[in-house]
C-alpha cells in the first residue's frame, strides 16, 4: 500500500537518532526484533518447540502451494511465556483449520538500555505490537486496528523499530519509525516577483 496522494513526509532532520529533548535524550526509543526462522506447526502439535522465558513478539505465518504470495503474514501476538501461550489460542487454531503449511516465528526483543532505558516493559511491549499490527495489517488480528498504538489513559513512546533476522521473503519492514509526520504542501507563492 503507498501513502495518501500528495502527502510526503515532514521534513524534521536527517537522521532519526538527531531528535532529542532538552536533556539531550533520544525521542524515539530503539527496539530491535530478532526474528527466528519460523518453526513449521504440525495440525496435532498443541505448541511450537519454543520453551524458552522472556518476552517475545510473535509471528504466526501461511504457505499455501497455489498463492501468489510466500510467507503471508497471518497474526501478530505477544507473550511473555511462549511454553504456554498456545494452549488456547483461537486464532492459531482458526488460521491452522485453513489448507496449507502454518509457522510460527518468535521475535525475542532488544530494548537498548541507557539513556534509552524502558520502563514499563509490558506497556512497551503493547506499543510494539500493536505498531507492527498497523504496519503489517494481518488478517487474523481484529483488533487494534481503531485506535492509535498506545491510546489511552498513559502516554505512548515514540519508537525506532528494526527488524532483524528472518525476513518473512520481503514481507516484514525493515525499519519502523512512529510517529512520524505526513503533510500536503500547499501552493508555495512566497516568492516574490522582481
Amino acid at each position: 500500500m503507498t501513502g495518501p496522494r500528495h502527502f510526503h513526509p515532514a521534513e524534521w532532520v536527517a537522521d532519526i537518532h538527531e531528535i532529542q529533548n532538552a536533556q539531550g535524550n533520544a525521542l524515539f526509543k530503539n527496539a530491535t526484533l530478532s526474528w527466528l526462522e519460523p518453526t513449521i506447526i504440525e495440525r496435532d502439535v498443541i505448541l511450537p518447540d519454543h520453551h524458552q522465558g522472556g518476552e517475545y513478539l510473535y509471528a504466526i505465518v501461511r504457505n499455501h502451494h497455489r498463492s501468489l504470495r510466500r510467507d503471508t503474514i497471518e497474526y501478530i501476538g505477544l507473550t511473555t511465556n511462549p511454553a504456554t501461550r498456545f494452549y488456547n489460542h483461537a486464532k492459531l487454531e482458526e488460521i491452522r483449520s485453513i489448507r496449507g503449511t502454518v509457522s510460527i516465528s518468535f521475535a525475542p526483543i532488544d530494548f537498548i538500555h541507557g539513556r534509552n532505558r524502558i520502563r514499563n516493559i509490558g506497556r512497551a511491549l503493547e506499543e510494539i505490537e500493536h505498531i507492527l499490527i498497523w504496519a503489517l495489517s494481518p488478517a487474523y488480528n481484529d483488533r487494534k486496528f481503531f485506535s492509535l498504538p498506545g491510546m489511552g489513559k498513559n502516554r505512548a513512546n515514540a519508537w525506532h523499530v528494526i527488524n532483524d533476522g528472518y525476513r518473512f521473503a520481503g514481507r516484514m519492514p525493515r525499519e519502523i519509525v512512529f510517529p512520524w509526520m505526513l503533510i500536503k504542501p500547499g501552493r508555495d507563492r512566497s516568492l516574490r516577483a522582481t
